[in-house]
């Protein structure tokens, strides 16, 4: 049985936090995989003498060439996947009609969004979510039991709680669901150099521009733009 490791993140998911966006993120590959990448990025860390959790919040122009090589490494690998759902005018979401008054399950909805295409019959697969706050046991819990929900077969799976600290990839994960909320966002100044440094290298490797959503088959770097009903794009 095939092993696969999804690293997940979020940005600005919280209900009143003054984002007018939400995302979620996933990074997929093999188990196998993970292990490689995971010795990469700390090779690459060692030779630009960085010892830093790696943030999307703490970008440092002096640190570019170790953002571009982390860059290249996850997109110049085909058997690397990343997927992110942008929700976009949050503040319009009706969940009194649409998800029984609850942020909450409106929050699992999209991360089963972020996580179904990546779930196949007959594998095995580990989730991994960044620690964020005594609620964990439960968030994982009834994420496992959406996600089961919504297949029609034996799903197997497990969730871990980690601290990002711990884990490169949930770091990799940030700085990409990061750039996708900065790209997206209309109610802040893009100012920052380092950050739109980070993004124009990222929009020409993939040849296209972060606010846009891709086919549901693009599975390298594919992004999910949902919009509230009754919302303007």
């Amino acid at each position: 049985m095939s092993v696969y490791k999804i690293f997940c993140d979020e940005s600005c998911h919280l209900q009143h936090d003054g984002s007018d966006v939400m995302v979620l993120g996933a990074l997929h590959c093999s188990a196998e995989k993970a292990e490689h990448l995971t010795r990469h990025i700390k090779w690459l860390r060692h030779n630009h003498k960085f010892t830093p959790e790696l943030k999307w919040s703490k970008l440092h122009k002096h640190q570019w060439p170790l953002y571009k090589d982390i860059i290249d490494l996850i997109l110049d690998d085909s058997d690397v996947n990343f997927k992110t759902t942008v929700v976009l005018n949050k503040s319009t979401l009706d969940h009194q009609q649409y998800n029984a008054g609850s942020h909450s399950n409106f929050y699992y909805k999209m991360f089963y969004y972020t996580l179904r295409d990546f779930l196949k019959e007959g594998s095995e697969y580990r989730v991994y979510l960044d620690y964020m706050d005594t609620l964990g046991g439960e968030k994982t819990r009834k994420l496992c039991e959406v996600l089961q929900n919504e297949t029609n077969w034996e799903l197997k799976i497990n969730t871990t709680i980690v601290q990002s600290y711990e884990s490169q990839l949930i770091q990799v994960t940030d700085l990409l669901i990061g750039a996708v909320a900065y790209r997206s966002r209309t109610d802040i100044d893009h100012t920052s150099s380092i950050k739109m440094q980070f993004i124009d290298y990222l929009e020409s490797k993939l040849n296209r521009n972060l606010n846009c959503s891709t086919p549901p088959w693009e599975d390298n770097f594919n992004v999910f733009r949902f919009v509230p009903r009754g919302a303007k794009c």
